[in-house]
């Protein structure tokens, strides 16, 4: 039943409009002035309120306004006794929703009433559609929201780098792995770089120019191409490029690469390619070293006897002596050939690493070669035991530091620094001596490859070689970084839970 408040200082319109409404089905509350109606409808909270203009004590006028501060929804009917069209639109301009002129029709009252009920119904019908709006607006925006996160976690979370692009070139998105690849944070480059950074000179060029082209996966899509990105130090980057353009409202908009690093990959090639070419050289090395080894031998047997034939003829025995001396070293040479060919089972058993490095330069440390050389000692004392084969791994720790000795020549520095991260333990080998290029760092454990001159008697450039096998058979790493003039670091990695 919908109630009404009627307010009106005359008593007898009071009960006669209280008896017709009654009649018509509404419950009603009566006031005899503005602030008993006010009091009654704090209390009520009718949907309907009929209102005199003119009442005792606060007007009707008060009274709407009143109402309208806190109740904004109520249908408030004005009554007077005067038809003045001044007060009729001062009524109406103070959101009043009807005016109606004493005396009042039966019939009026009820139209007015029926369309203010109207009213009522359809605020409240609109009410409940505002309702089922915001709460679709508001799960939409939860669901493009939860998009927007999964999109971001995607792209944050992706291992490969990805930066999106506005057309005119300028970074929009940079996630984690594009910093990790390209050394920049992100605040430094979003709305801030332009792509063209990023690649060579002409490079965001060409790949704009493929992107639009048919070759590499249809127009507005860039399909994996190999190409090489600019760090933030200026370092060439090989990667994996896969684009696309993006469009809104079917526009141009920008454009989206996603880049793989090629590092490791690349590295892995080159070890792999490495140890094949290891096996395959090892193999003819082994079957050439047999060869030349038996007729050696009998060279330098018929040299001895030889010797001791002619030694009172001094100058055949000094031309025999030379026999002697070349045909041993070049047995020596076959020997090294030999080692390097030959799979030496291991012996291997948990270990400190840092005893034996120790161990390994205690047998040079008092050599002639090492005075003049700092030795410097970065050991972390907390470093597990690793499990490896001592006397294997003492000849390549010996290689790396005979060759860093020579690398210095009289003076210098050697930094050993042992320590553990993520599984593995490293052992860095850093010299001061004159460094090399980088095209000799990428042959510098192929066989027989040497920077020393072996004719006089400095090496064979197996050393190396035969160093990789060995902390490969380990299943670890050797790895060496250098710059010319400024020294050479060598670093072997060897796994902690290796059996």
């Amino acid at each position: 039943m919908t109630k009404i408040l009627l307010a009106d200082d005359e008593e007898s319109i009071r009960n006669l409009m209280r008896m017709t409404l009654e009649l018509d089905g509404y419950e009603v509350s009566m006031a005899e002035d503005g602030t008993r109606a006010l009091d009654i409808f704090e209390k009520e909270k009718p949907e309907i309120v009929l209102l005199d203009v003119k009442m005792p004590g606060m007007s009707g006028i008060e009274v709407l306004s009143r109402i309208r501060g806190t109740a904004p929804d109520t249908e408030v009917i004005m009554i007077t006794g005067h038809g003045d069209m001044d007060m009729a639109v001062e009524c109406l301009r103070r959101e009043a929703s009807n005016f109606l002129t004493k005396p009042i029709s039966e019939e009026l009252l009820s139209l007015s009433l029926k369309r203010a009920m109207e009213k009522i119904a359809l605020k409240k019908k609109l009410k409940k559609y505002t309702r089922n709006l915001e709460t679709l607006v508001r799960e939409a925006n939860v669901e493009l929201e939860r998009a927007y996160q999964f999109r971001e976690n995607i792209i944050e979370n992706s291992p490969d780098a990805i930066v999106c692009i506005r057309k005119g070139g300028e970074i929009t998105i940079f996630n984690s792995a594009a910093e990790k690849l390209l050394g920049y944070k992100k605040h430094e480059v979003v709305g801030k770089m332009s792509i063209v950074r990023i690649y060579p000179p002409g490079g965001a060029k060409k790949i704009m120019k493929a992107l639009r082209a048919d070759d590499f996966g249809g127009p507005g899509i860039l399909q994996k191409r190999e190409v090489t990105l600019i760090d933030k130090d200026g370092n060439e980057i090989p990667v994996y490029i896969s684009a696309a353009i993006l469009y809104e409202e079917g526009q141009e908009a920008g454009s989206m690469g996603i880049f793989t690093d090629l590092r490791e990959k690349l590295k892995l090639e080159k070890q792999l390619l490495r140890s094949e070419k290891l096996s395959s050289l090892g193999k003819l090395s082994a079957g050439i070293a047999h060869e030349i080894n038996q007729p050696l031998t009998g060279v330098l047997t018929f040299a001895h006897l030889l010797l001791k034939k002619f030694k009172n003829d001094e100058k055949t025995r000094k031309d025999l002596e030379i026999i002697v001396r070349e045909t041993t070293r070049i047995r020596g040479i076959v020997q090294g050939i030999l080692d390097f060919a030959r799979e030496t089972p291991m012996q291997k058993k948990p270990l400190r690493i840092q005893q034996v490095v120790d161990q390994t330069l205690e047998i040079i440390v008092h050599q002639q070669r090492f005075f003049g050389i700092e030795l410097v000692k970065l050991y972390d004392p907390s470093v597990p035991d690793v499990v490896i084969d001592s006397n294997l791994m003492k000849q390549v720790f010996m290689n790396i530091v005979l060759n860093a000795l020579d690398a210095m020549g009289s003076s210098g520095t050697l930094t050993i620094k042992i320590g553990a991260s993520n599984g593995w333990v490293e052992v860095d080998f850093s010299d001061t001596g004159k460094g090399m290029p980088e095209e000799m760092q990428d042959k510098i454990f192929d066989p027989f490859f040497t920077t020393k001159d072996s004719t006089e008697g400095m090496g064979m450039g197996l050393g190396l070689a035969i160093s990789y096998g060995i902390v490969k058979n380990h299943h670890g790493d050797i790895q060496v970084t250098s710059k010319p003039g400024k020294g050479t670091t060598f670093t072997i990695r060897l796994p902690l839970d290796a059996a």
